[in-house]
């Protein structure tokens, strides 16, 4: 039986991937940062702002949970919806600088982590229908699909831009 708490195995996980996630960054060129087609029209640049908005989407989301805040963000019911989203993430962000792009990234790590260790087991366990309520999630489904496992869904293709990287 595992004895670490619900937060403490999120945590690391948390920490853990998003640690890979820089590792795999950390070895690439600007230009390769920058080339589009890493994944369809996106840069590693661009995965890096889509992966920052989607925090800033669990931040909204976390502070509407928690205190009752009015979401920044529309509701998200169907898989359209967040499609548009990425969409105009996309637009949003694709002449941005690299630079800027990576310090929000960081920041952003920064942040969710430190409202996640306010949180504690029972409040990771309960009900969230905001978004996707058939669904019937809870705040800790919502957080791991919003951070790690996020991460994983996108560092396949990063990971291929690196050995791409290394091999020019």
């Amino acid at each position: 039986m595992n004895d670490l708490s619900i937060k403490s195995q999120l945590l690391a996980e948390f920490d853990r991937e998003w640690a890979h996630v820089e590792r795999i960054c950390a070895g690439l060129s600007e230009e390769h940062m920058l080339a589009h087609g890493v994944e369809g029209e996106w840069s590693v640049k661009d995965t890096l702002c889509h992966l920052s908005a989607w925090e800033k989407y669990l931040l909204d989301r976390l502070g509407y949970v928690l205190s009752g805040q009015p979401p920044q963000y529309p509701a998200m019911a169907t898989w359209d919806d967040v499609h548009h989203f990425n969409a105009r993430v996309y637009a949003e962000n694709k002449d941005r600088p690299l630079t800027s792009a990576i310090i929000e990234f960081r920041t952003l790590h920064r942040g969710v982590m430190t409202v996640l260790e306010a949180l504690d087991d029972e409040q990771y366990n309960q009900p969230y229908s905001y978004d996707f309520p058939d669904d019937r999630l809870t705040l800790l489904q919502l957080i791991r699909a919003n951070t790690f496992e996020h991460y994983r869904e996108h560092c396949t293709t990063i990971e291929k831009e690196k050995k791409h990287d290394r091999d020019a």
